[in-house]
């Protein structure tokens, strides 16, 4: 009313179907911020809710464009609780880990701060784990390809020695699926030179890691 009846008439609304989208506008919906549900559903898996959890997936899977989302909360869900959700639907822990990829580099709001590439990484690291030690070599892959990227962008080195570690203790299928991860990723792999001599690890990973750091 107030924009139909104001003193200067140019700045009415000058036809109907100005005063038609002007009543649109000032009816439309206002779009939820995901994030407070999202922090309070965090909260909730912290207790054990298993539900909860589930429900946080699929929210921030719908807002693949969400840093706060992904970074700020996706990567401060425990993975113990998180490696379950994830394996329990494939298609979205796909689309998780492929949108928290696209992260990597911070968006127009968001600069990715040391800390916080850190606990990406960290996080990943754990989804691996848990994924090979769940034999769920899909999950493997996709999770590591991630956590490849992320590290191959920020160089944490807290998170390179919990990396380390688990680099030279895998053996078997889960050596082969990050072997092949490692020699796709050679950003990454540089970081992990050093076990190309450690002959405690897999000959799978320490062949992958010298081929990668070859080239």
């Amino acid at each position: 009313m107030r924009a139909a009846t104001h003193q200067d008439p140019q700045r009415r609304p000058q036809t109907v179907t100005d005063l038609f989208t002007l009543i649109v506008r000032e009816h439309a919906a206002l779009p939820e911020d995901p994030l407070p549900a999202a922090q309070t559903l965090l909260d909730a898996a912290g207790t054990g809710d298993t539900g909860a959890v589930d429900t946080l997936l699929a929210l921030v899977g719908g807002h693949p464009e969400d840093y706060e989302l992904h970074v700020g909360v996706l990567a401060q869900l425990d993975t113990q609780q998180a490696g379950p959700a994830l394996t329990r639907e494939p298609a979205q822990a796909h689309n998780l880990l492929r949108a928290l990829a696209e992260h990597v580099d911070g968006d127009d709001t968001h600069i990715v701060q040391f800390g916080d590439a850190a606990a990406v990484v960290i996080w990943l690291h754990g989804i691996c784990s848990y994924a090979a030690d769940h034999r769920d070599w899909d999950l493997l892959e996709e999770a590591a390809h991630t956590m490849c990227t992320w590290d191959g962008a920020w160089d944490q080195w807290s998170a390179q020695d919990k990396i380390t570690l688990w680099l030279r203790a895998l053996r078997s299928e889960a050596a082969s699926v990050i072997a092949a991860v490692l020699r796709d990723r050679p950003d990454s792999a540089q970081h992990f030179s050093h076990i190309t001599d450690d002959r405690t690890a897999d000959p799978r990973i320490r062949q992958a890691l010298r081929a990668s750091t070859a080239d």
